[in-house]
């Protein structure tokens, strides 16, 4: 069938006429280190130990479901990717979370996938762009792991989508937003795929696709699914214990010589290459030489065993394990003073004197079981395996009391939520509101326009572009509790005329149905409502309208004997980083003309936005109202020993919210421990900029089930506190020791044979003092298990030490981060733990992780 006109106005016939086309053998340009993130579905934490059984395995057993949706944990090291799937027939399907680790699930997944012969000859999509409607013949390369379509007129880069870099499937109704958006026919959405992914100089993209059967549809998603567990199982696959990762990886490597299988020593290098153990060439050859025993310069499969087996020494660990055993040894252990494994009592020691976990004597004896080999032995690979488990966490397992008042939180926010790049000139997107509500976040930003005839969302007056206003709420409906279950605030900009108002009160009223807060949930009470009473509500933040509240404006604006302090203090309203003329607005309002039609401003029910001009005034008084700053406006208040005074004491009871600064052209954060240390709830931050600010906000909100609530510390919530100059005050002791790295990305642009001199940086951030850094030694040529066995200690002093985070960040050769890792101090486990690290657009490597001890004591 010859491929439709760009012009063509509806869809040619389906049809399964094509012509077979050979595959593809071109390997794609470079190859990805990381696994991106997607998952719609809340992430499930490490069982705790109490929960666990000697003879408990976690499945792993692999669905073929119809769409796939990936997400890795943050902060959590070992586990297999949560994938949700929807299938249009069949309803949601899910494949919950459990520990990859095979310490923890005692197996591992098969080889590469079966790919079907019509997939390696190539199958027959139909690719939609707002332009084209064109019919191409696509590729699933296992080898390779790449999607390719043959293009006669692009070049290879823009005709390949590396597996790796993929970020989400989206099928049938779960991409209708993207479906109507090219005003395609409803009747083809049941053969719908869209591809979301990244390239290589991460710029989000998507791949719309129409099957031309539903066989080469489930077929293509089906063999897809399993080929990204594979990719992702492979690039773990060190971490595996025993025999299985030989027996995996054996006959993807061998060559048959005789009737004999052997492995060469560049089949070897494939295998190192394709598991980044990023080593130099002459320690790969030098464990090769050492494991050749008989010199025939081949590995046979006993040789192969040793070989990984050397690969995978731990020598740091070694040490470590003997140094527990000297230290924990008592008159009971003295007959295993020769002996090479722990006992439970010295097991039970080091859980409570070094990890300070607190376990009872039943909880350590099934971690103790579950992890001794099959003759109860305690060895140093059970200990090992037991460090690299689900069940030594880096991060503490905190439930939060969700059961105070609102405003008593930390919540999650986001600013310029539509954006996925820079806010003067970057794409808006369905997409953004996706990717933030995946991750957590509890209150978004819907800055809406007037479109041609129904409300859009764009950032006006840029050169961004624009999304439908249905869309957004679509996807907020479907996605906004998969996270969390805990309320959801849209906080609505509105530009849009009276009659699109209307339409956007009608869109949400009908899409969001009784998850919509459009009336008082209790009366006659003090303090707002919890996150446990508003669970699965959506609240709206958006600007009154009724005539009382602007007789109050109006009475307050003209009866005010001090004309000058109201200017200045109007002037530190939000508008002052926007750009826009606060003068010109405060003289719309005094004419009594409100912005806000009734029906909308209804809807700010607990979150009523309300323009500052005074603390004083009875509108900073009211239970529901919310004032919005900008970054300059809010350090300028700040900068007022009266004025911050009275705003810590207005956080106390009241809700605010604070934005970065309208000049922030590249989209980069402020520090948010500036607002949370006086009891700003919603620090709003650029989601779609990985740097300190948003690295910070995922540390406070990653303990726990990331519910995207963290309670404020008891002195920012009691309504008696005094200054935060006169709160007690804490000495802490933080000490940190790096002691190693596991299997560290080599960076993008390194070539195979490039120097690999990898360090490390760790930087402490509190409420008090100016961040603190300490950095590690380089070591040469590395990248695959560089030990640095370095100690660094910090005092942190003064009220709120809580709120200090310590950020550690990997260097590469020519002093460029690469991977980076943080966490909040107070949230973090004591003891040997192995840290996950990420990469700069905050996704994690599956396979890399630094190998700290961390201590702190209380002064």
């Amino acid at each position: 069938m010859p491929p439709p006109s760009s012009s063509t106005p509806e869809l040619p016939p389906i049809s399964t006429n094509f012509r077979p086309v050979p595959v593809s053998s071109q390997s794609p340009n470079g190859h990805p280190s990381t696994i991106l993130s997607g998952s719609p579905y809340p992430q499930v934490p490490p069982p705790p130990p109490q929960t666990i059984s000697a003879s408990s395995s976690p499945s792993t057993s692999l669905r073929t479901p119809s769409s796939v949706m990936r997400r890795l944990s943050r902060g959590a090291l070992d586990k297999l990717s949560r994938r949700t799937v929807k299938s249009s027939s069949n309803g949601p399907v899910t494949r919950r979370r459990s520990s990859s680790n095979a310490s923890d699930t005692g197996s591992f997944a098969e080889g590469p996938p079966d790919v079907p012969e019509s997939l390696r000859n190539g199958v027959a999509f139909l690719r939609i762009t707002r332009k084209k409607r064109i019919q191409y013949t696509f590729f699933l390369n296992v080898d390779q792991g790449t999607i390719t379509w043959d293009s006669k007129t692009k070049a290879k880069s823009k005709t390949t989508i590396v597996v790796d870099n993929i970020k989400e499937i989206r099928v049938a109704e779960d991409a209708r937003n993207y479906r109507e958006e090219f005003k395609i026919s409803s009747e083809h959405e049941e053969l719908w795929i869209t591809i979301i992914y990244v390239t290589d100089n991460q710029k989000l993209k998507g791949l719309h696709l129409i099957a031309l059967s539903k066989d080469s549809f489930d077929q293509f998603v089906g063999t897809l699914q399993r080929l990204l567990k594979y990719r992702m199982d492979i690039m773990s696959s060190l971490a595996i214990p025993g025999e299985q990762f030989v027996t995996v990886h054996w006959p993807a490597y061998v060559t048959k010589e005789e009737g004999e299988e052997r492995l060469s020593y560049e089949g070897v290098e494939r295998l190192a290459r394709r598991l980044h153990v990023n080593c130099s060439k002459q320690y790969l050859r030098q464990k090769f030489i050492e494991a050749d025993v008989d010199h025939s310069g081949f590995l046979s499969f006993e040789e192969f065993r040793n070989f990984v087996k050397m690969l995978k020494h731990r020598g740091e660990i070694v040490d470590i394990f003997k140094k527990v055993r000297r230290h924990t040894a008592g008159a009971n252990d003295l007959e295993m003073e020769d002996d090479d494994s722990m006992s439970l009592e010295m097991f039970k020691s080091f859980l409570k004197n070094i990890q300070k976990q607190d376990v009872d004597d039943s909880q350590a004896m099934k971690l103790f079981f579950k992890f001794a080999d099959e003759y109860s032995r305690f060895s140093v690979d059970s200990f090992s395996d037991y460090l690299l488990s689900s069940y030594n966490p880096v991060l503490k397992d905190i439930n939060e009391d969700m059961t105070r008042p609102l405003n008593e939180y930390y919540i999650s926010s986001s600013h310029n939520t539509y954006l996925l790049g820079r806010q003067l000139a970057g794409e808006s997107s369905v997409e953004a509101y996706i990717r933030v509500l995946q991750r957590g976040c509890r209150c978004i930003e819907l800055d809406c326009w007037d479109g041609v005839d129904v409300p859009v969302v764009s950032h006006g007056r840029t050169f961004t572009s624009e999304v439908s206003f249905a869309d957004v709420i679509s996807a907020v409906h479907k996605y906004g509790f998969i996270s969390s279950p805990y309320p959801l605030i849209l906080s609505l900009e509105v530009h849009c005329n009276f009659e699109q108002q209307i339409k956007m009160t009608e869109i949400m009223r009908t899409t969001f149905g009784d998850k919509l807060v459009t009336a008082p949930t209790m009366t006659n009470v003090l303090s707002l409502p919890s996150p446990e009473d508003l669970k699965h509500k959506i609240l709206i933040k958006v600007k009154g309208s009724d005539q009382s509240e602007r007789d109050i404006f109006n009475n307050e604006v003209v009866g005010s004997t001090s004309e000058s302090t109201t200017s200045t203090e109007a002037s530190l309203s939000e508008d002052t980083d926007s750009g826009r003329d606060p003068v010109r607005k405060r003289v719309k309002k005094r004419n009594g003309n409100s912005k806000i039609v009734q029906t909308l401003g209804d809807l700010g029910v607990y979150v009523r936005g309300v323009k500052y001009r005074n603390f004083a005034l009875p509108e900073s008084r009211t239970l529901t109202h919310c004032f919005s700053f900008g970054e300059r406006s809010y350090n300028s208040l700040c900068k007022d020993e009266e004025k911050l005074s009275q705003l810590e004491r207005h956080n106390q009871r009241h809700l605010m919210r604070v934005y970065p600064s309208g000049f922030r052209f590249t989209s980069s954060n402020y520090d948010p421990i500036v607002c949370w240390k006086r009891g700003v709830q919603m620090a709003a931050l650029n989601w779609q900029t990985f740097d300190v600010g948003l690295q910070m906000n995922d540390a406070m909100f990653a303990c726990g089930e990331r519910t995207g609530y963290v309670l404020k510390p008891e002195e920012l919530r009691t309504v008696y506190a005094l200054h935060l100059s006169t709160l007690r005050r804490r000495r802490v002791r933080f000490n940190i020791d790096v002691i190693s790295a596991q299997q560290l990305p080599r960076p993008k642009d390194a070539k195979p044979d490039d120097s690999f001199d990898p360090s490390v940086e760790v930087e402490v951030f509190s409420p008090k003092t100016a961040p603190r850094r300490m950095k590690t030694r380089t070591v040469r040529n590395n990248g695959f298990n560089p030990i640095w066995n370095e100690k660094w200690s910090v005092e942190l002093e003064g009220p709120l030490v809580e709120l200090s985070f310590v950020r550690i960040q990997v260097y590469s050769t020519d002093g460029s981060v690469f991977a980076v890792y943080c966490g909040r101090i107070s949230n973090l486990q004591q003891g040997y733990r192995h840290v996950p690290l990420f990469d700069l657009q905050g996704e994690q490597f599956i396979f890399s992780t630094l190998f700290l001890k961390i201590a702190f004591v209380d002064k």
